[in-house]
């Protein structure tokens, strides 16, 4: 079964509730789909929240802190949350567990070591998040700068091209922060070589980040403050209670790995966002 997590709006950018199965269509390479699952948006989602707290954030920790605090106190009692923290390393803060447990004590973040592993933390996350059933997400808040991870950039979005997740990336901006950082590096010439390998970073961060939100029919928000992460979070724990779930068996089979999607409703002037593709591989493409 290929599962898309969806999302219905109308043309003023308010979510709209109580859609049933027959007000769904979804088409594949452009043949129409028999809706096999459809799952209401009152279902309850686990939600894997990735956080950096890498040298690039050392100044922000607090801020950081709070605003995962404030993610979880947005969240129902009856969702699950997967919390993990990276840096030069990966640390799992909790494995999923009720929202109702997580608040009644914060999440503390370990001290930060050299490092980012941010490819190697998304790749974690899809890992863990692909055994788990039912609506899912995960949160990534980062300046979307990676510098020491085993995974690439490339495999962890073609990683995601498999899943069913959703994901919402919040990136912030910690440029202004980099000259600050740099001035600990006492030789001139690794300062400009680190300065040169960080500015590389920089230029694909926020490609990387939009293309996590796009391919999964998740949102990315943009955070130059991380006093404007607060409104991101709410709006993105607002838009994890209205979501729809569609399920279907593929009527054909396909030598291509990658098929295109298309859900739409049968009501004018409402706006579906979901995944607009998924790959599979040939063993799962050739199933009857």
């Amino acid at each position: 079964m290929v599962t898309i997590p969806a999302v219905v709006m109308d043309r003023y950018g308010r979510y709209i509730a109580n859609l049933r199965k027959e007000d769904f269509r979804v088409y594949e390479d452009g043949v129409e789909q028999n809706v096999a699952y459809f799952g209401s948006i009152e279902k309850p989602f686990t939600v894997a929240l990735l956080l950096d707290v890498s040298g690039s954030t050392q100044y922000q920790l607090a801020q950081i802190r709070d605003a995962a605090n404030t993610f979880v106190n947005h969240l129902r009692p009856n969702d699950r949350l997967m919390a993990i923290s990276f840096d030069g390393k990966i640390n799992v803060l909790t494995e999923p567990r009720s929202v109702a447990m997580m608040r009644q004590e914060k999440l503390r973040i370990p001290a930060a070591i050299d490092g980012t592993v941010l490819y190697d933390a998304v790749a974690y996350a899809l890992k863990q998040m692909a055994g788990i059933p039912g609506r899912k997400a995960i949160v990534l808040m980062s300046d979307g700068v990676d510098q020491s991870s085993v995974a690439s950039l490339q495999s962890t979005v073609d990683d995601i091209a498999e899943d069913d997740v959703l994901i919402y990336t919040v990136q912030y901006n910690t440029l202004p922060q980099l000259p600050q950082r740099l001035s600990a590096i006492k030789s001139e010439k690794a300062r400009r070589k680190v300065q040169d390998r960080l500015m590389k970073g920089y230029a694909l961060s926020e490609p990387y980040m939009r293309a996590l939100a796009d391919k999964t029919g998740g949102r990315y928000y943009r955070a130059d403050d991380l006093r404007d992460v607060g409104p991101a979070f709410e709006a993105i724990t607002a838009e994890l209670g209205v979501q729809y779930t569609l399920g279907y068996f593929p009527k054909q089979n396909a030598n291509e790995a990658e098929r295109s999607i298309r859900v739409k409703v049968r009501y004018p002037n409402l706006v579906v966002r979901a995944r607009d593709s998924y790959t599979t591989g040939p063993t799962i493409a050739m199933k009857e």
